[in-house]
């Protein structure tokens, strides 16, 4: 194919999987070129996320990980990914979310893995120490692309003197500058401990309050704030209009669009969608239903993506199962998919090609150097 027009060339190879694009960077010195080039990496991301393909689901169970390709939801895949998932740390190490084919771990109090899957390469950087008398630690990750860099939220919350005060301290990883830095404190109280920033339409979002409550408070978390990648500023973002004071709310994300999860004591379910980010009018109530099982937090269902269709959503349920939701008859049908572990976490992950600067690949053998410090820190891998 070495007469075709490398912009023709581009164009056909943009539509393929990047596991044929990775075996086919061996076709030639020209293809190799081309599938590494910036340019084609982000128009191959940019197809991916407009026509939702090239997508798996990352499930986490203890310390083993799995990927599970959307479209088949066939079998669950162990992969092998960069760290010992539970020996590294003794607060063991979570998944904080994904983007753009990037998914982040950390082990709160060591270090912070950027690890691309598919092309299976990563960055590793160390991570302040936390001090002592924390309540909460929670994480964010997402893109700036007013600046083109991966950033990283890490927010620390702790008791104040008073029944309800509390003290914040935030800081930002710039995986361009590979450097943490301090900015302003978060002026609202976590409604929950280890719940990660959930990513939408370039911000992190947390149900919050305004002060420091009680456990069991289903008036809590009455609050969204968000925090914006680009600008670096807090806000709190409009709700929906519900019936009821007495829920419980959290926030999550489908297939970029912000959702609200709301449980009541009437056993009611429901999710409402904001399909015009910031707009409050344009919040839609997507899912609801009434199951007796739904009450305080022992039953969780959450969402994961929609069909292609468009008629039905994959909901995660109780952390044990997927199920399709039918948008029209309103019935819920339990998806049978094998390998699949007992109980897990679920994140929806690109397969992409992006690349980390500095990345290494997972596998080989390989001499390591650390620098441990919170201004940078990074693991620099030289292979023998």
């Amino acid at each position: 194919m070495s007469d075709v027009p490398e912009d023709v060339l581009a164009d056909i190879l943009s539509g393929l999987a990047v596991k044929l694009l990775l075996q086919f960077r061996c076709v030639s010195k020209q293809w190799r070129v081309l599938i590494s080039s910036d340019d084609f990496i982000k128009s191959h991301l940019t197809q991916s996320i407009e026509t939702n393909t090239n997508r798996i689901i990352v499930i986490k169970d203890g310390d083993c990980l799995y990927s599970i390709n959307l479209d088949s939801l066939d079998n669950a895949v162990r992969l092998n990914p960069p760290l010992n998932l539970n020996k590294q740390s003794v607060f063991g190490t979570t998944i904080i979310g994904s983007c753009n084919g990037l998914l982040i771990l950390t082990n709160k109090d060591k270090y912070i893995f950027l690890w691309n899957p598919s092309t299976r390469k990563y960055w590793k950087s160390s991570v302040c120490r936390i001090p002592l008398r924390v309540q909460y630690v929670v994480f964010g990750f997402g893109y700036d692309d007013a600046k083109d860099d991966y950033k990283v939220v890490r927010l620390v919350q702790f008791y104040g003197k008073g029944e309800e005060s509390f003290k914040s301290e935030v800081s930002v990883y710039s995986l361009k500058s590979d450097s943490w830095r301090k900015i302003s404190d978060f002026p609202y109280y976590l409604s929950y401990e280890s719940v990660s920033g959930v990513l939408a339409n370039g911000a992190l979002h947390w149900v919050v309050s305004r002060k420091r409550s009680r456990w069991g408070d289903c008036t809590s978390g009455d609050l969204i704030a968000s925090f914006d990648l680009r600008t670096e500023e807090y806000r709190l973002v409009p709700q929906p209009e519900y019936s009821t004071k007495c829920f419980y709310m959290n926030v999550d994300v489908l297939e970029g669009r912000l959702c609200v999860l709301f449980k009541k004591y009437s056993s009611v379910f429901e999710m409402w969608v904001m399909e015009d980010y910031g707009v409050e009018k344009s919040w839609t109530k997507l899912i609801s239903f009434v199951d007796a099982h739904v009450h305080w937090f022992s039953h969780m269902v959450l969402p994961v993506a929609y069909s292609k269709s468009r008629e039905q959503v994959l909901l995660l349920q109780d952390y044990r199962c997927f199920v399709w939701y039918d948008l029209t008859t309103k019935r819920k049908v339990k998806v049978e998919i094998g390998g699949m572990p007992e109980r897990f976490h679920s994140h929806v992950c690109l397969e992409s090609l992006v690349q980390l600067i500095g990345g290494v690949e997972r596998g080989g053998k390989f001499q390591k150097t650390e620098t441990v410090s919170c201004e940078g820190g990074s693991s620099f891998i030289e292979f023998l």
